[in-house]
């Protein structure tokens, strides 16, 4: 009888103790999208709204979103490869819409978060090049700010754009 409580107690004491990470909040960040905010090549201070854009990768059929005006986005990176490839399209809506090819290169670390959510990945060494620059290209220059997107900054500016 006395082994029976004690293992009814220990029992009790190892479910009481044990705490569930079966749920992925959705609070619970990600992997993180690179954040770009656009601005006034001739006043580098100023915001700048680029219109009727929109961004899309040369293997896909269709952009990631319909052409807007905005003078900031969030685009996802490749988690399988270290890079990602990109047309930044402004003024998609007209007859000659106006685009640059950036190749967006990086390392990757994946980091577990828990059993629900499993592992998101970071991204490290973010570099980029724009392939040859056209009468067709818009953008003038782009800094990065941070060459680390991570689920510590996911809520800032990793490049700036002038355009």
């Amino acid at each position: 009888m006395k082994k029976a409580v004690f293992l009814i107690i220990g029992i009790l004491f190892l479910t009481i103790g044990c705490t569930r990470d079966d749920i992925c909040t959705p609070e619970t960040s990600k992997t993180p999208l690179l954040i770009i905010k656009f601005f006034n090549s001739e006043n580098p201070e100023a915001p700048k709204t680029v219109n009727e854009f929109t961004v899309f990768r040369p293997q896909d059929e269709f952009s990631l979103f319909a052409p807007v005006s905005t003078d900031s986005i969030a685009i996802p990176l490749e988690t399988s490869l270290d890079f990602t490839e990109y047309f930044f399209v402004s003024n998609a809506n007209d007859s000659i819409p106006l685009a640059d090819f950036i190749t967006f290169t990086y390392s990757r670390e994946d980091e577990y978060i828990n059993r629900a959510c499993a592992f998101r990945t970071n991204f490290r060494d973010l570099d980029l090049s724009i392939d040859n620059p056209t009468p067709l290209s818009w953008i003038d220059e782009i800094i990065i700010q941070t060459d680390s997107v991570n689920a510590r900054n996911q809520n800032e500016a990793h490049l700036s754009i002038f355009h």
